[in-house]
């Protein structure tokens, strides 16, 4: 997982602080790239006294329990905090949408998504795009809140967000507004 907290953006402030300003309500997210195993997260230090790892952990495991379901997005609440989690495909930084989602059914029947050998998200992006699924990868957004937030509003950070997180690791921003 790599830290934002030591990062630092060209006016010099914290690139953590700054999501914290930019996204009122936002405490922590995780970004995961699921087919080059990567995930991008700020530092814990910075939520550290409205959140714990325990509870990171715990929200990770709902949002991928959920989005094994084969939910493509969810919102829900957890006591005080708000979380909305999207999965989305794209090839060659394009956003990607498939002709018609796999079956919920057939996504509940793949290996779990934790296997060392990717199985779950090859395998998803298989059934996702049947004889084209050359180059495509899966990409996923978890964005904790805290607090009263609609989820419009929620899901509108999260897309901004996005954007963001793309700018920071160098990938292609072009879609990040397509992603919802």
């Amino acid at each position: 997982m790599v830290s934002l907290a030591h990062s630092t953006d060209p006016a010099g402030g914290s690139l953590a602080h700054k999501y914290v300003e930019e996204f009122p309500g936002l405490v922590h997210f995780v970004y995961a790239d699921r087919t080059a195993a990567r995930c991008l997260a700020p530092d814990m230090a910075d939520c550290v006294d409205m959140l714990t790892a325990d509870t990171v952990r715990c929200i990770v495991r709902t949002a991928t329990r959920v989005l094994r379901e084969g939910y493509g997005a969810a919102v829900w609440r957890r006591g005080a905090l708000h979380v909305c989690a999207l999965r989305w495909f794209e090839r060659r930084g394009a956003a990607l949408r498939p002709a018609a989602p796999p079956h919920p059914a057939a996504v509940r029947a793949l290996p779990p998504p934790a296997d060392i050998r990717q199985a779950f998200y090859r395998q998803l992006v298989e059934l996702a795009f049947p004889n084209d699924s050359q180059g495509v990868s899966v990409k996923e957004l978890i964005c904790i809140h805290l607090g009263l937030l609609p989820a419009s509003t929620a899901v509108q950070q999260a897309r901004r967000l996005a954007h963001s997180v793309y700018e920071l690791t160098g990938e292609n921003t072009a879609f990040a507004s397509d992603l919802l």
